[in-house]
């Protein structure tokens, strides 16, 4: 059974952290479609933290469409059907904002911030 890595970090809510480990382990095809999807108990378990934070994050993953429970196996990955271009750039309209407001923050150009996401899809295999 693959169980996602996850480094718990202070000041981020644990239930984020799981959900952001989850997605980017199927997002990245770390776990592929149709793959097993580890249970609640064996990532509270792994991550020693309450089932039912694990929980959340797993109902969270449901109703995105990234994790299913089939009856009588489990849970697993989802098939991910394509979204249409208006849904694609509406799902990442906000999560540019959090990235541009960030890239300000730190006081980064554009151009830093271009190389920033160019290096980040070639690692995750983009």
């Amino acid at each position: 059974m693959n169980l996602f890595a996850i480094d718990l970090k202070a000041g981020a809510p644990i239930y984020e952290q799981v959900l952001y480990a989850a997605r980017k382990a199927i997002l990245s095809g770390e776990l592929k479609p149709g793959d097993p999807f580890p249970s609640v108990r064996e990532i509270a378990s792994h991550l020693r933290i309450n089932p039912n934070t694990v929980q959340k994050a797993l109902t969270a993953l449901k109703t995105e469409g990234l994790v299913e429970t089939v009856p009588g196996i489990g849970n697993r990955v989802c098939e991910s059907p394509e979204p249409r271009a208006a849904e694609r750039a509406a799902l990442l309209n906000g999560d540019l904002e959090v990235l541009v407001l960030r890239a300000r923050q730190l006081r980064l150009d554009l151009t830093d911030l271009e190389a920033a996401l160019r290096e980040q899809w070639s690692r995750l295999g983009g």
